[in-house]
């Protein structure tokens, strides 16, 4: 009876045609490659040729804005090609929670890595936030989300105005290079694996999704004059629209400020699968799915993961029998494994656009607390990675590490 339900609102896993998406997918990852109006922007970061074999000497000031969280240290690679971390410092993202000028946002992040300067040299800095990335590495801020409150830095060069705001304390000249945190999440996981991969993926499923790969130069076409060689690439899958919508996902993405962007994320992300499953409880009960009269509340996804995890909790609470609670968890799980099917193609599309080498394994660098928090995600998605990959003769291994942000961020500076 799920399943039928599932599938009559285009809200199944099995509505989700594998192949057909990928082609699909990886299509309009080329367009994104070729030109500036896909649903996939395929955003050059500038980062190009970077590898183990690519490590050099010398400390760097490190620093992951991002969220609530300011966080900053030196880091290294020592003789054995290990990555070390001096001095880590957690503060609050500055305008977080008050509104700030330019000049006292940079001057707040010059104080904050204050104390470092005397330690270190060049800067990476991993900036989480949307920047129009240049090709001397640096990032124009576009705009900010998580209640950043510096609408003077919009428009700004990070990149620039950090290093002016750090000679007020420092007369070193330093070079800097900005990043997001998917593109840290893939160098993180480069840096900290000394085994060799035959492609890289860093993804993040979180509140959010996105991923980053490493695409040759050649292919970047919209981009004119890039030196040959291989650049990582900022995907923002978040925007594809491959996907068909379910009725579901319609209704969720209309209570959004823009209804017809971001669909992908709408359709996957943390942020959204609770609002999604609360929406088929809803739609299931006027059509009689279950044997009992319910009443809704509004839920988070934490409070599903508790729920499938045997808890019982409000969500448990909204249904009287075990036989509605049954089906409320198909409809759970369904929706997370529809979920893990989509994230699984657009990983493979960008392992499908890079990787050249079947004999080695290809690496997923996966970040996010609901990739690792929410049951049968995980599991899930290497299911689906199996499948496609199986054809082509590509094995995968799933990278995880501590701090990847950081590690990422200082693997960026060896192309300075």
């Amino acid at each position: 009876m799920v399943e039928q339900f599932l599938q009559k609102h285009n809200q199944s896993t099995n509505n989700i045609d594998t192949v057909k998406m990928v082609q699909l997918a990886m299509a309009e990852m080329r367009q994104g490659l070729e030109q500036n109006n896909s649903t996939i922007p395929m955003i050059p970061t500038y980062l190009q040729n970077i590898g183990r074999d690519k490590i050099k000497p010398g400390k760097r000031l490190v620093i992951d804005a991002g969220g609530t969280n300011f966080r900053s240290a030196v880091g290294y690679f020592d003789e054995n090609g290990n990555v070390q971390m001096e001095n880590l410092q957690k503060t609050k993202m500055p305008a977080s929670d008050e509104y700030m000028t330019k000049e006292q946002f940079y001057n707040q992040i010059a104080q904050n890595v204050r104390y470092l300067l005397d330690d270190c040299t060049d800067v990476g800095f991993c900036f989480s936030y949307q920047v129009d990335m240049q090709s001397n590495m640096d990032g124009r801020v576009v705009m900010f989300s998580k209640e950043v409150k510096a609408p003077e830095v919009v428009g700004t060069f990070v990149g620039a105005e950090t290093l002016s705001a750090i000679k007020a304390y420092s007369p070193t000249e330093r070079k800097i290079v900005i990043l997001n945190d998917t593109v840290a999440t893939l160098l993180g996981g480069m840096a900290l694996s000394q085994k060799q991969y035959s492609a890289y993926v860093g993804y993040i499923f979180g509140t959010g999704t996105n991923l980053c790969y490493i695409e040759d130069t050649q292919n970047i076409t919209k981009v004119k004059g890039l030196p040959q060689g291989k650049m990582l690439v900022n995907t923002e899958m978040g925007g594809c629209s491959c996907f068909t919508q379910g009725d579901f996902d319609k209704i969720v993405a209309n209570t959004t400020a823009d209804p017809t962007k971001q669909l992908f994320e709408k359709m996957s992300s943390g942020k959204y699968l609770a609002d999604i499953i609360h929406q088929a409880f809803s739609c299931g009960a006027s059509e009689g799915l279950f044997d009992d009269e319910i009443t809704l509340c509004p839920f988070a996804l934490k409070d599903i993961s508790a729920f499938l995890s045997g808890e019982q909790n409000f969500v448990y609470n909204i249904f009287a029998s075990d036989s509605d609670r049954a089906k409320a968890r198909e409809i759970c799980l369904n929706l997370i494994d529809r979920s893990a099917k989509m994230g699984a193609i657009l990983n493979a599309s960008a392992v499908l656009m890079s990787c050249q080498d079947t004999s080695i394994p290809v690496a997923i660098v996966a970040e996010g607390t609901t990739f690792n928090k929410l049951p049968t995600f995980r599991d899930n998605f290497q299911k689906y990675l199996y499948e496609i990959f199986a054809p082509h003769g590509i094995t995968f291994e799933i990278l995880q590490g501590e701090e990847l942000n950081l590690v990422g961020t200082l693997m960026a500076t060896m192309a300075l």
